[in-house]
């Protein structure tokens, strides 16, 4: 496998996208850095907030993140257009069934190629998921940050986060296993009513009680990224 490289910036189709998207929004979301020096590589996990916190982040956040996402947006255009229309717009935001269409039609025409430009990282809800701990590794060994979206969106998206899964606690706890030294676990809120981006306090394993559950470690990240829209 060829090895994945550090990765500093987006590539054109990306950056010419970008740009037109900072023309167009009325406003910038302002940032508000717990370290204005941010890590040279990290694990982010974030809220979601609808639609819009992924595209915000990406556009604005000042670090390349290279994101995990549903396995079904990196296959061909039926697998991308049935994910956004029944599970994306019908049931996480409860769009009507024309704008779900419309909307799954035009925007699987180009998902692949946004995907593939910001290197998003299949995630699979199955034995497959450790493909993506593999290929996240392999990111993190290159000194590239993820960006993680691990609330638990199955009833659609909410402001203050009910429920987390666990998988980006569970790749920390592989990288230790691997490389025998903690990552860096940042929360990141994208708070679309102040138009802030926010970071807070970076985690790591080692700060919690040995006897500690994977599970009791998300539940308290849960409420340190919720903590961040107060």
């Amino acid at each position: 496998m060829k090895k994945i490289e550090t990765i500093t910036k987006h590539n054109w189709f990306i950056r010419f996208v970008k740009r037109i998207i900072k023309r167009v929004r009325r406003t910038t979301p302002k940032l508000q850095l717990f370290n204005p020096e941010l890590p040279e590589k990290a694990i982010y996990f974030a809220n979601h907030s609808g639609a819009a916190g992924p595209l915000t982040l990406s556009v604005y956040f000042p670090k390349y993140l290279v994101p995990w996402g549903a396995y079904p947006m990196t296959r061909h255009y039926f697998s991308r257009w049935k994910y956004l229309y029944f599970t994306f717009y019908r049931q996480k935001l409860l769009y009507n069934r024309f704008k779900s269409f419309t909307l799954a039609t035009l925007f699987g025409i180009i998902s692949k190629t946004l995907y593939n430009g910001v290197k998003l990282i299949p995630t699979y809800p199955d034995a497959r998921l450790r493909k993506t701990i593999t290929e996240s590794l392999e990111h993190l060994e290159s000194n590239n940050s993820l960006l993680i979206f691990p609330e638990d969106s199955s009833g659609g998206y909410d402001e203050t986060i009910e429920s987390f899964h666990g998988g980006f606690v569970f790749l920390a706890q592989q990288y230790f296993k691997k490389y025998k030294t903690h990552i860096p676990l940042i929360p990141l809120y994208y708070h679309k009513a102040k138009q802030l981006i926010i970071t807070g306090k970076p985690n790591y394993l080692s700060d919690f009680d040995k006897g500690l559950s994977r599970q009791d470690i998300t539940e308290d990240l849960r409420i340190k990224l919720n903590d961040l829209s107060k």
